[in-house]
């Protein structure tokens, strides 16, 4: 019973350490996610963020794959039910840009680190993964390279999210364009 407590607090503790992170992310971006300034904002000493994580780029990580799993809930939940094709295609591509707008700091954090060559491994593979999840949708719709008409929605769909990130609000015209790509 003790263990069960104590693995709770400490993935509490985890969790209130990627919550701090979040914040600090939307106040001074990237470059200034700093390990003092992330516990400072959680409230725990130096030596818990080093508990949790082995270093700060394990943490923006840690911010990426939390955000990702965040995305493919989302996606699940949107397309859930749905043959392969075009619907579904264009449901999880709305789904992801809606989690983007929610969880800014993220995509943009995200957006930062896709130069940072500590970090595009991991990221790269997520995004991989994600992006082929449209494939049995593209063989379905008779598209011959089906993984590369996957990876190239996926960097639409990025781009989409850019600007709406941009903006700070959904761009109606954008994902109306992604749309007639996909649907007659």
């Amino acid at each position: 019973m003790h263990i069960d407590t104590a693995t709770h607090a400490a993935h509490g503790t985890r969790e209130r350490l990627l919550d701090a992170g979040v914040s600090v992310a939307e106040r001074y971006g990237l470059t200034g996610l700093s390990v003092n300034r992330v516990v400072a904002q959680a409230g725990v000493a130096k030596g818990t963020f080093y508990v949790h994580f082995a270093e700060r780029t394990a943490f923006v990580d840690a911010l990426h794959a939390r955000f990702h799993a965040r995305v493919i809930e989302a996606v699940t939940d949107a397309t859930g039910g749905l043959p392969a094709g075009a619907e579904r295609i264009v449901r999880g591509a709305e789904a992801y840009l809606d989690v983007c707008l929610e969880d800014r700091a993220v995509k943009a954090l995200t957006l930062e680190a896709r130069s940072d060559p500590s970090l595009t491994v991991s990221m790269a593979a997520r995004h991989e993964r994600f992006a082929s999840a449209a494939v049995p949708s593209f063989k379905a719709m008779g598209w011959p390279d089906a993984p590369t008409a996957a990876r190239l929605l996926a960097a639409m769909t990025s781009e989409i999210a850019i600007r709406e990130l941009e903006a700070g609000r959904r761009l109606p015209a954008a994902r109306r364009t992604l749309r007639r790509f996909l649907l007659p």
